[in-house]
């Protein structure tokens, strides 16, 4: 969090974590877990768990505005996990397993030749989780990821591109190994 936004939580009296919790009342957000960004764009259905440390990032940067992050009711995110929107949307959906170690980017740096990483715009267009999907723990989900209902994504599996409703996934990049 930027040194202004942090004076600013301090002079108002509310830390960014104090602003989610009261713009997802029916959301449980663990004491431990870091937010930055705008907690109206973070959007916690009702029975909704965020155990921590997690850290939840619904920020823009690298020419990218479209920051939101929406996750389903009765969705559970475990321990350790980042979850970063970077400029684009994250939406996970009902019923899901998030487990620990867990990574969801919605955006990348760009790696064009001729200039450095850290100056290039970011590029990507969110992550959608569909319903009733479980993320093992030590998945990496990268952006662009559509991962449909149904799905289970195999413990240390990175995910990028499309898997299928009722798929089970593992590997590097992760592939079907079989259906539900």
């Amino acid at each position: 969090m930027p040194l202004k936004d942090f004076a600013r939580s301090l002079r108002d009296g509310i830390l960014p974590r104090e602003r989610l919790r009261r713009a997802n009342p029916g959301a449980f957000v663990a004491g431990t877990v870091t937010f930055a960004g705008d907690a109206s764009r973070a959007r916690l259905a009702a029975d909704v768990s965020v155990l921590g440390p997690t850290a939840l990032f619904v920020t823009d940067g690298g020419g990218l505005n479209g920051a939101l992050l929406e996750v389903g009711e009765r969705t559970y995110i475990g321990e350790f996990n980042n979850i970063r929107c970077a400029g684009a949307p994250i939406r996970i959906g009902r019923h899901c397993l998030v487990s620990q170690h867990i990574t969801i980017v919605g955006s990348n740096h760009g790696t064009a030749p001729g200039t450095p990483i850290v100056d290039q715009p970011w590029t990507g267009d969110g992550v959608v989780i569909g319903d009733d999907v479980w993320i093992g723990a030590g998945a990496v989900i990268l952006p662009g990821a559509r991962i449909g209902d149904g799905c289970v994504i195999a413990a240390n599996s990175t995910v990028k591109g499309e898997i299928p409703a009722g798929s089970i996934v593992a590997g590097s990049p992760a592939t079907v190994l079989r259906h539900r």
